[in-house]
């Protein structure tokens, strides 16, 4: 039985996978794409590991003819064409398991950077301790306490979220159209029925929803302009939730006090004139965007967690046939 790892995160030899799968052949690349991995690679692979690097696509289904299951090792899954992966008789399981409070703290932590001012602080003291020696520069600086905390999507991270901001004193609502009616009452949070209602409503909105053909660019320039003036925007989701264009001139118009962003489409992201002014210092921007490398999600313990928990996972259909976390169970 032989498991490929396309897109290798890790560095050395697959010891934690190992540890889940003894007796099982694991063959380890480290590519950004599909088709500098072997045919013949993919073809003799039972399973595959997926990171978050390499593309499932159709094309590359057509290759493994003999791939039973792949697991995503995270939650999100739209690298992976599940229906082309369903037809082929492959299962796809994700990896929501692992600690996703990692990702739920980064999320109010670029919060309280922007609403306290922590970055602009830093910076100014850093370029001129007497001069940056003042408390009113930050331009998203406010209390935190009595803010609208808005969030899209409150599945289990977008909750936890919600209950950390309750915490800190501030007022918690979203909207999620999938979750049953009454769902707010359990939590006591406010629950709005339509997205401009919460973009209106809230100071603060963050995004934690798959992305997928209803979700891609939900913040657009349609949207933006349906937003409370002075909001920040957070994304530790996917980064084609957001129009980064439509991110620019909410800020430059005035509506957007501030943006927290730590996921981006292509990763590393590519020259835009907002990312270009934020690396120059420009003025307008100065204080207003926070950037992280799609890190929200990490610490050494989680990195482990999702390698250990994929594999078992794996390990529990190619040795068990017990399925979990299946993602495309209506194929089958």
């Amino acid at each position: 039985m032989r498991i490929l790892i396309p897109d290798a995160q890790f560095e050395g030899e697959p010891t934690v996978e190992q540890s889940q799968l003894p007796g099982v052949e694991i063959v380890v690349h480290r590519v950004r794409h599909a088709n500098e991995i072997p045919d013949d690679i993919w073809a003799s692979c039972d399973a595959i590991l997926l990171w978050h690097i390499v593309d499932i696509t159709p094309e590359v289904v057509a290759k493994l003819s003999n791939c039973k299951h792949i697991v995503r090792l995270g939650i999100g899954y739209d690298r992976i064409d599940t229906d082309a992966c369903g037809k082929a008789g492959i299962r796809v399981s994700n990896v929501p398991t692992y600690d996703m409070t990692d990702v739920v703290n980064s999320t109010i932590g670029m919060v309280i950077v922007l609403m306290r001012g922590l970055l602009s602080y830093h910076e100014a003291l850093k370029a001129d301790m007497q001069k940056g020696w003042a408390w009113d520069g930050p331009p998203a600086l406010r209390r935190v306490r009595g803010q609208r905390f808005g969030v899209i999507g409150c599945g289990r991270i977008g909750t936890a979220v919600l209950t950390r901001a309750k915490a800190m004193g501030m007022e918690a609502g979203y909207f999620d159209p999938y979750l049953p009616v009454g769902h707010e009452m359990s939590l006591d949070l406010n629950r709005f029925d339509s997205l401009a209602d919460l973009l209106a409503w809230a100071d603060v909105t963050s995004i934690h929803t798959p992305l997928n053909d209803e979700t891609d660019s939900m913040i657009n320039a349609s949207t933006v302009k349906q937003m409370k003036p002075g909001m920040i925007v957070v994304n530790c989701a996917r980064g084609r939730l957001v129009d980064l264009d439509a991110i620019e001139s909410g800020i430059r118009e005035g509506i957007i006090a501030g943006a927290a962003l730590d996921a981006f489409d292509p990763e590393p992201p590519m020259a835009h004139s907002m990312i270009t002014a934020w690396s120059n210092d420009e003025d307008w921007i100065r204080g207003r965007l926070c950037l992280t490398p799609h890190s929200s999600w990490y610490s050494t313990t989680t990195f482990d967690d999702i390698r250990r928990d994929a594999a078992r996972t794996a390990a529990d259909y190619l040795l068990e046939q017990n399925l979990r976390n299946c993602v495309n169970t209506g194929y089958f």
